[in-house]
């Protein structure tokens, strides 16, 4: 599988430019805001998990994090792709950051939690700032990642939650070649921006450091919460936000 390339269709209904990575100060806090569709929000425990997922993978050295919860929001799919790159909540993001709308946006992440299917890809999208996923009903199954043993067992619950962290990851300026995948023992652990595309015999990427292309055999597959090396060195170097 190849990362889908829909700027262009997102272009044409709303300005990329304010969806750029506008500079910005040197960051030393992020704030990162989500919201979950009607049809997620009837799923007990998905606000406590996405909270738990974004804090552990989002918690880093060199800045102070700021999560929260921005509310139920009414949107004409439940795809956790489509939502976005059809446009819908790109525009609710920016019509709020100029004080439009039902949406307040933040200016690191703001992302949307459906209750979209998580068989077929693409599942989720992520944009500068901008980034939703679906899986809700899974999400209300997982443990908190404090929870579990770390490598994560690869269960659907906990690869939806590491599906969600890709698409943050993605809204904060990562691409899938900031992703790894390495051998623990008799286990094969993936990094979220590689994610599943680990055991993917069709995907072609190349990591911009580490390993995959021997690493998609193995005993027992586990899944990261944790960011590889290189994404978080790409991390240290944002200074990017929505102009609000």
């Amino acid at each position: 599988m190849k990362r889908r390339t829909v700027l262009g269709s997102v272009g044409s209904l709303l300005s990329v430019g304010a969806l750029a990575y506008a500079s910005r100060d040197p960051v030393n806090r992020i704030d990162v805001r989500f919201w979950l569709s009607e049809r997620a929000a009837t799923y007990d425990g998905v606000v406590e998990t996405v909270d738990a997922y974004l804090a552990t993978a989002l918690d880093l050295e060199w800045w102070s994090l700021e999560v929260s919860f921005g509310g139920v929001v009414s949107v004409s799919t439940e795809d956790g792709a489509a939502v976005t790159t059809g446009g819908e909540w790109p525009s609710r993001v920016i019509a709020g950051s100029v004080g439009r709308g039902d949406v307040d946006p933040v200016a690191d992440v703001n992302l949307l939690v459906t209750d979209g299917e998580m068989q077929t890809a693409p599942t989720g999208y992520g944009l500068p700032h901008v980034a939703s996923v679906g899986g809700a009903r899974h999400l209300a199954a997982a443990s908190a990642p404090d929870r579990q043993p770390d490598p994560l067992p690869y269960t659907t619950p906990n690869r939806v939650a590491q599906v969600l962290v890709h698409e943050v990851g993605h809204a904060l300026g990562l691409d899938h070649d900031h992703g790894v995948a390495y051998r623990r023992g008799d286990t094969v652990v993936a990094t979220p921006m590689l994610s599943t595309y680990a055991w993917d015999p069709d995907y072609d990427g190349r990591p911009r450091c580490g390993s995959i292309a021997s690493e998609r055999t193995g005993d027992d597959r586990r899944l990261a919460c944790a960011f590889s090396e290189c994404a978080r060195r790409e991390l240290e170097t944002y200074d990017g936000g929505l102009p609000l």
